[in-house]
């Protein structure tokens, strides 16, 4: 036996032994030994029928007894045939990162039966892990990565929420979008917010809100969608100085972190479906409420058990603040139109009187595509005018009372709690972290 393998032999061995040695005090109550057998199981997740044989091993032949023993038959394996062996093989190497549930199901189609987990096993044995494999011809693994001090790294990302009514047309629905900033070092949601489209740009939205809120991030990291890698975006990042980074192609795993927390976002909209919110607002709310309460102040197993609100407030990373007229600039769209002979111009169906000064002359526009009520006429690097919204005619239409969508049939009891406990604490001014933000962020 190598003397790798019977290093790790002894490692298991005194993982086992930590873990029953609370329950060999003969001193203890049984009561007692039952809590700490109880929290063993419940921590370690093994059964109690391992930690029993681990106990009578221990007591009939000490530490040795708890140390794993060479199997006699290995290498040879009972439940999988050598050409069922051979077939698998070639389909690992022939692609490293097919998975073993992939090659399982060819085995099963071409009529050998095996387990995952002694394919898997076997696979590992002949050193032909697919992580293993790709290390040794090059290509890029994945490992996990933790980086230190906040607002030195975001990672962003956008997921499917729920149905909501189409204010347009409240007898249909529309589909929501959660985009959702998080600080890679801290856990904490910089930013996260429920949208009803993705034509406008939300991401620069979110991220304008996050900065506003936390300060400048170092590094952006995000994957390869059209609304991460747009011109407008990597054109903000580079005005406020920010490092924009994309993630490889087909590879999810490499923003590990908020995959994580969409997986969490699940249980907040199984809640949030028994309230049927009516409107985007309305969801938006009980979310801030839900990630303050079951996110923010939340112990993270990943940051040893402190939540992801303290984490970021007592951090002592210096953070760096945007002038607020640079942020603004930043996130401003550009676009040329041509004023007509009456001195107006139309952008995204609406008129803006530009003045008989630009008569059929193209004209620069800067504006915020969530606000166009008012928007900014340039030339060259310098700013002329504020246009506003130009109200040619007005007239009056039918009111037409609109089909109250069905009531929803209950609530949600656990949202409820969390938006009491939400007042709560704004009320105790509790935390660093809430200080000087808004009571619903």
């Amino acid at each position: 036996m190598k003397n790798s393998e019977i290093g790790l032999k002894r490692e298991e061995g005194l993982r086992r032994f930590a873990l029953i040695a609370s329950l060999t005090d003969e001193k203890i109550s049984p009561c007692e030994k039952q809590q700490r057998k109880n929290f063993v199981l419940q921590e370690e997740n093994i059964s109690e029928r391992t930690l029993r044989r681990w106990i009578s091993a221990y007591k009939a032949g000490g530490f040795d007894a708890l140390v794993p023993k060479e199997r006699k038959d290995k290498g040879i394996s009972k439940a999988i045939s050598a050409d069922a062996m051979a077939l698998a093989e070639t389909c690992r190497k022939e692609l490293p990162r097919r998975s073993a549930e992939v090659i399982r199901t060819h085995l099963k189609s071409s009529g050998f039966d095996v387990a995952l987990s002694t394919l898997e096993r076997q696979l590992r044995e002949r050193g032909l892990s697919g992580r293993e494999i790709m290390m040794h011809e090059g290509q890029n693994g994945t490992r996990r990565f933790n980086r230190v001090g906040r607002n030195t790294l975001w990672q962003a990302d956008i997921k499917y929420g729920p149905y909501i009514p189409d204010p347009k047309n409240p007898t249909k629905k529309i589909r929501t979008y959660l985009m959702v900033i998080l600080d890679d070092a801290t856990r904490m949601v910089v930013h996260g917010e429920f949208y009803d489209n993705q034509k406008l740009p939300i991401l620069e939205n979110a991220l304008r809100q996050a900065i506003l809120r936390c300060g400048v991030p170092k590094t952006f990291y995000c994957d390869n969608g059209k609304i991460f890698i747009s011109n407008w975006m990597q054109l903000a990042c580079a005005k406020i100085g920010i490092k924009h980074l994309r993630t490889q192609k087909f590879s999810p795993e490499s923003k590990g972190k908020i995959e994580r927390f969409n997986r969490t976002v699940e249980g907040f909209i199984d809640e949030v479906q028994l309230e049927s919110p009516k409107n985007i607002d309305e969801l938006n709310h009980h979310f801030r409420a839900w990630l303050s309460e079951s996110y923010h102040h939340k112990p993270h197993k990943g940051l040893g058990g402190a939540t992801p609100a303290s984490a970021f407030a007592k951090d002592t990373s210096p953070i760096r603040f945007s002038n607020l007229e640079t942020l603004r600039e930043a996130f401003l769209w550009e676009c040329k139109r041509r004023v007509d002979k009456s001195g107006v111009l139309s952008l995204n169906g609406k008129n803006y009187e530009a003045g008989i000064d630009y008569l059929r002359k193209t004209v620069l526009l800067k504006y915020d595509p969530f606000n166009i009520s008012e928007i900014e006429l340039w030339e060259g690097h310098e700013k002329k005018k504020t246009l506003r919204e130009l109200s040619i005619q007005e007239f009056n239409c039918k009111n037409h009372a609109p089909a109250e969508p069905p009531k929803g049939p209950g609530h949600s009891r656990v949202l409820k709690v969390l938006q009491e406990e939400h007042k709560k604490r704004f009320k105790q001014k509790l935390g660093a972290f809430q200080m000087g933000v808004k009571s619903d962020v």
